[in-house]
């Protein structure tokens, strides 16, 4: 079928199921070719469905028989094509039985049930349960699953599923089964399945009603030690739940399972969690800091799905915000009590501005809870998930903390086991806390980053300070009509000391819901600092009157240590551009003397501090222009932090040596920033190409006893065409190749380089044997490196395009998923000179061309191709 006319979902078309599910049982009988499902389920059919037929989704099945009942049906009483299976005349209430045949070693998508290596695993959200059997495939129809899993049992002695086990026992010819019941009414999607020779580690929890769980973390053999820091993780993720929002989790065990090949980062089925590699394994030889953070924040995010995801659920995929963008929020809270709320709010706002910001401004742009899609899983987004708990984290502002809490208790009282919508957890929230957020709720239907513009004035006799606000919310890809939105602008004044004035709540706490507004403080006895949006409290672009002397106020004195931050950030981002626009060689002086401040400033956190001396990236420069400069950003942005390199050479050298001088590892947050500073340190050593500096990078990679310090002396000498950079890559290769995910850092840095030779590079890599392309990880480290390198991806050549395009169209017969995540990089186009739109176009109309193209590519491929137009 030609891609021309794809089936679009619409929200507006959704109908309540006319039937349902009490109980479904499965039994697997495993093999890596032909396995074979069968399947019961005890359905009901509503009186007002009578007549109707029962249709139910499927895909790459082969169907072997179809029975009701027990009476096997004739090929007259239903009807079964490439995407349903149709019951003509189902009774009212019936036992449905369905068997089918698949082939997991061929299922490259990694949708149902697939080979990981010699893994067994499943991945049903959204739609990948109807790639297993023929079901309702849709998150409102729940029911409790029972599960037989039969296998060889030399080859899959562990065989695991949702819920407790209740069965196991050996049967004939080598082969066993095991049975697993999950008492909770859950959706297809939250189903799993594992089998494998596996390792694994177990420890226990004792939940705050004296009950003991078992917990288990599986993996390859050989990788037990790497999964201590997920176990650590996940036992303070069930403490905090309980602590923090009286959660306690609810079945006798709980499992994680780390698989190589793994679309996700990790997936909540119940009580039987799979995770991709990347975020579950981790030790101080093969992971970095950044790695170890990570593990505990998926951990985290994935256990407290339990209850904001698995008890409550979505209604529909259009809800997907509902269970995601509240969950991401918990998690964020919970990395930030368990690390620096700073640090990681900055990191936060850093990956939205990033990423959500520019998707908001793309040909991709779409509300948290969309109207429509053609493939569900493109909208699996940094929109959905973090502009969708910045959302939360406003409600969470605007109630405080114990009206908030109040109201999540609420949600689960009103909602446990039933699949609901985003309205009704706003409903809930009201119900709790008495506040009226109907008009707060426009930001679930509209897309786009408010611009917001802030002027201040002071007045000495009347001892007023006068704040204009004006908010513009520009036509998006997807809505062209805006209305204002309403949110908490929080505030402070900073006086000429640099101490807060005290203000009441009211007046530090701004709610806008106009275009324009004003707002009056009085009683102010001398004229301030304005400090904007502090703690990022909206996810809002803020366009200040703020003079480049008032940020480097903000940067040395403002009590909000994010703003603190932000000013830095803003500072430096307008000095580039300007001197980008003037086509100067100097850089600001005040800002030199600033930075320097903050340098020698030996009070603040370290990884604060490592934050405050990081510049810009190339990315935030061109989120700025209408038409990006990608080799004018590239230069500007090195002149910046060369001319600090060479002005405090010394500064440097003698903090990171400074910072040398501890023993042992640990992953505290003391010990990571520590590490996290050492080396932003010694980057700008290196930067100067100075040998002192070069052999001290060379040393570290060689004598590091951990991969943060020695990842980062590689990724340093990656980026500098010196001899040491040859030697480092292979000495790294000869003794990592065998281990996929650290080899993915290998990968990255390569195709990630700056200097010259990128793309052949990259080329030359897919042919090397630690190349896979059906491994997710390892084509993601590999081309999402190059499409990151802005310089050699964006050349004027159109080359970069070209590469990555015969990539996706590659991907697309092998994982779709993956091939439309690539795809998202050409979402720039609206923004491009006119000669790499001509290359960027030519290289999406290829991949258009094609007759068999999935909607997961073509989606995001036409999209991206249309956004001149």
């Amino acid at each position: 079928m030609k891609n021309a006319s794809p089936k679009v979902t619409l929200l507006e078309d959704y109908k309540k199921l006319p039937f349902t599910v009490e109980s479904i049982e499965l039994c697997f009988d495993l093999d890596d070719t032909n396995t074979v499902v069968t399947t019961t389920s005890n359905i009901h059919r509503s009186p007002a469905a009578i007549g109707e037929p029962l249709v139910l989704n499927g895909e790459e099945l082969k169907l072997l028989e179809v029975l009701i009942d027990g009476r096997t049906l004739s090929e007259q009483e239903y009807q079964i094509d490439n995407s349903f299976l149709k019951i003509l005349s189902p009774p009212v209430s019936f036992s449905l039985t369905v068997k089918t045949e698949i082939n997991p070693k061929n299922n490259t998508s990694l949708d149902g049930l697939y080979k990981s290596g010699d893994i067994f695993c499943t991945q049903n959200e959204p739609e990948g349960f109807r790639r297993i059997t023929y079901f309702f495939d849709r998150p409102d129809v729940m029911a409790t699953f029972t599960t037989k899993i039969i296998a060889d049992k030399k080859k899959y002695p562990v065989l695991l599923s949702n819920g407790n086990e209740v069965d196991k026992g050996d049967l004939a010819n080598g082969r066993h089964f095991v049975v697993w019941h999950d008492p909770f009414p859950k959706p297809c999607y939250l189903y799993a399945l594992v089998a494998g020779d596996l390792g694994s580690i177990t420890d226990s929890f004792v939940t705050c009603s004296g009950r003991t769980i078992d917990l288990r973390i599986y993996c390859d053999k050989g990788n037990e030690s790497k999964c201590v820091h997920s176990m650590r993780s996940l036992k303070k993720s069930m403490k905090w739940d309980e602590d923090v929002y009286g959660l306690e989790y609810d079945l006798d065990i709980f499992m994680i399972v780390a698989v190589d090949a793994f679309n996700f980062g990790a997936m909540e089925n119940k009580g039987l969690n799979i995770f991709n590699t990347s975020c579950a394994l981790a030790d101080e030889k093969t992971a970095t800091d950044d790695n170890f953070y990570r593990v505990e924040g998926v951990i985290a995010h994935e256990y407290f799905h339990n209850w904001t995801g698995n008890r409550v659920t979505c209604r529909d995929w259009f809800q997907l915000t509902l269970k995601e963008g509240l969950t991401v929020f918990r998690d964020q809270e919970f990395s930030a009590d368990m690390n620096s709320r700073p640090v990681k709010r900055i990191e936060d706002v850093a990956n939205l501005r990033a990423t959500q910001f520019v998707e908001d401004a793309g040909p991709m742009a779409h509300p948290i809870k969309p109207k429509s899609y053609i493939e569900i899983n493109n909208f699996y987004t940094t929109t959905i998930y973090e502009k969708g708990a910045e959302i939360i984290r406003m409600i969470h502002t605007l109630l405080g903390k114990d009206l908030f809490r109040k109201g999540i208790d609420k949600y689960f009282e009103l909602y446990d086991g039933q699949a609901v919508t985003t309205e009704d957890f706003i409903s809930a929230m009201e119900q709790a806390s008495g506040k009226d957020l109907k008009a707060f709720s426009q930001w679930y239907h509209q897309s786009g980053t408010p611009d917001v513009y802030v002027n201040y004035r002071y007045f000495e006799e009347k001892k007023e300070l006068v704040i204009d606000i004006k908010q513009k919310n520009s036509p998006t890809a997807d809505q062209q009509e805006k209305k204002p939105l309403y949110f908490p602008f929080k505030i402070g004044l900073v006086d000429k000391t640099g101490n807060d004035v005290t203000l009441d709540e009211a007046d530090s706490m701004l709610i806008v819901s106009k275009d324009k507004e004003q707002f009056i403080l009085q009683g102010i006895s001398e004229k301030p600092v304005l400090s904007i949006n502090r703690n990022f409290s909206a996810p809002v672009k803020v366009h200040s009157s703020h003079t480049n002397d008032e940020l480097m106020f903000l940067m040395a004195h403002d009590s909000d240590e994010f703003n603190r931050w932000d000013s830095a950030q803003e500072l430096a981002t307008r000095l580039m551009l300007l001197q980008l626009k003037e086509n100067s060689l100097e850089v600001d002086a005040g800002y030199i003397q600033s930075f320097g401040k903050i340098l020698k400033y030996d009070s603040l956190d370290y990884s604060f501090k490592a934050l405050a001396l990081t510049l810009p990236s190339e990315d935030t420069l061109a989120q700025r222009q209408d038409e990006i400069d990608f080799d004018g950003n590239h230069r500007v942005r090195k002149l910046f932090v060369l001319k600090l390199a060479e002005t405090y050479y010394s500064d440097f050298l003698a903090l990171y040596q400074q910072l040398s001088n501890v023993d042992g590892f640990d992953v505290d947050p003391v010990s990571m920033g520590r590490r996290r500073l050492r080396n932003v340190c010694l980057n700008y050593l290196c930067l100067t190409k100075n040998s002192e500096a070069i052999n001290l990078c060379y040393r570290q990679f060689q004598d590091g006893t951990n991969m943060t310090d020695v990842f980062a002396a590689l990724k340093i000498l990656a980026n500098i065409d010196v001899k040491e950079r040859e030697n480092a890559l292979q000495q790294f290769y000869s003794k990592w190749s065998h281990d996929p995910l650290v080899m993915c850092k290998w990968f990255t840095v390569q195709s990630a380089s700056t200097l010259e030779g990128a793309l052949h590079v990259t080329k030359t890599l897919m042919s090397d044997p630690a190349f896979s392309i059906t491994l997710p990880n390892i084509v993601r480290a590999l081309l999402g490196g190059f499409i990151g390198n802005h310089v050699q991806f964006h050349a004027a050549d159109g080359e970069g395009y070209q590469f990555i395009a015969d990539c996706i169209v590659k991907l697309d017969k092998i994982n779709p998923h993956v091939a439309a995540r690539l795809a998202t990089s050409f979402r720039k186009y609206n923004k491009l000179d006119k000669g790499r739109k001509v290359h960027l176009k030519a290289a999406m109309d290829k991949i258009l061309a094609l007759n068999d193209l999935t909607p997961h590519v073509y989606e995001v491929v036409s999209k991206c191709s249309q956004s001149d137009s």
